[in-house]
């Protein structure tokens, strides 16, 4: 395979990608920094093109040059998913560890600057700090998601919130993890295996490719993944009723509140369940309760009950002990009570039908 072809077919796709973002409407901040993250890619594929080409050779001391920029990928990631959350980026004493691989790898390029024998050693350690931030990043963001909707622990869940908006984030969490499998082969099988490094090249181009392809398809089919200027740019802004006197801190109260109850308790098994009688388990008003979770969580009181017995079904169909129950009859389990509601809150939060995701599971 012609690798600097592929590089110039990944490239144009890629370039496509950010002029589409510098259209006006799109001038936001998460959208500047999707642009970031593409940019970054880019610059693996010069780096590569060039490499392929012969401009850079191994004994000299451009190979160092692409541990900066695979550096950055995933604190980039990070810090587009903070302005999806939050509309701007929030920086504190604890942000300065995001720039701790770059000092590490900063020191390890000085002593590889002064070393002819020992340069693939450094260049070796550094790939694999850097590589290793492709698996600690996508928990970061998970835990900074869980920390936005008030949920402790981390689990996959929370992109059923806001699902339209939080899509391309599932995306880039799940590709950031396979990258990371991808690049710990390619740092180390040529220790294992003389001559591999071609072929892991030509995968992770060919991943990144597909990682552009899977961009592409999630901004068409689900365009609000896209920030538009003329919209509210992040979901973390608390919108409290007109005279009101809710505050942000006792909405957030509020939502840690009733998450515990719906973990403990489990009442989204009643079917019967409704705001009166959740208002009266969580000790909390009606009114208080609707003015949470819009202000708050950009959620309806149906969906949010439906998001957590959507997740008890697939929880359930995971059973041995329930493989011979039919979906309708799981859906009762899991606290549906109807067909519809069931069909249309599934398809909602998971984007597939019951029997996909059965079939999935076969």
């Amino acid at each position: 395979m012609n690798i600097p072809y592929l590089i110039l077919f990944c490239s144009a796709q890629i370039i496509g990608l950010i002029l589409i973002l510098l259209r006006k409407k799109f001038r936001t901040l998460p959208n500047f920094i999707l642009k970031l993250i593409f940019i970054n890619i880019i610059f693996h594929y010069v780096y590569y093109y060039f490499f392929y080409k012969g401009f850079i050779a191994l004994d000299s001391n451009w190979p160092y040059s692409v541990v900066p920029i695979a550096t950055m990928a995933p604190m980039v990631v990070y810090y587009y998913v903070m302005s999806v959350l939050y509309g701007k980026l929030k920086f504190t004493k604890v942000s300065l560890l995001h720039l701790l691989p770059f000092l590490i790898n900063g020191i390890i390029f000085i002593l590889y600057l002064n070393t002819n024998s020992l340069k693939s050693t450094y260049l070796l350690i550094a790939k694999n700090i850097l590589v290793s931030l492709y698996i600690i990043y996508p928990f970061l963001i998970l835990k900074m998601i869980g920390n936005f909707y008030q949920i402790k622990g981390m689990s996959l869940s929370i992109f059923s919130y806001n699902k339209k908006r939080t899509s391309l984030i599932k995306l880039l969490c799940f590709m950031m993890s396979v990258h990371f499998v991808i690049l710990e082969i390619k740092t180390n099988l040529p220790l294992l295996v003389s001559g591999s490094e071609a072929t892991m090249d030509i995968i992770n181009l060919s991943f990144l490719m597909l990682l552009g392809y899977a961009i592409s398809y999630v901004i068409v089919s689900e365009p609000r993944t896209l920030h538009l200027s003329t919209e509210k740019v992040g979901l973390g802004g608390f919108k409290k009723y007109d005279k009101s006197k809710l505050t942000r801190e006792l909405a957030e109260k509020n939502v840690i509140k009733m998450n515990q109850l719906m973990e403990s308790e489990k009442p989204y098994l009643d079917p019967e369940l409704n705001l009166s009688s959740f208002s009266q388990q969580c000790n909390i008003s009606s009114h208080e309760i609707s003015e949470t979770m819009n202000g708050l969580m950009n959620q309806s009181f149906n969906d949010y009950i439906n998001n957590y017995r959507v997740e008890e079904f697939k929880r359930l169909s995971k059973l041995e002990s329930y493989k011979n129950y039919t979906i309708l009859a799981l859906a009762f389990e899991a606290g549906f009570k109807s067909k519809a509601t069931f069909n249309a809150a599934f398809k909602k939060f998971t984007n597939k039908t019951p029997s996909q995701f059965l079939k999935e599971l076969e």
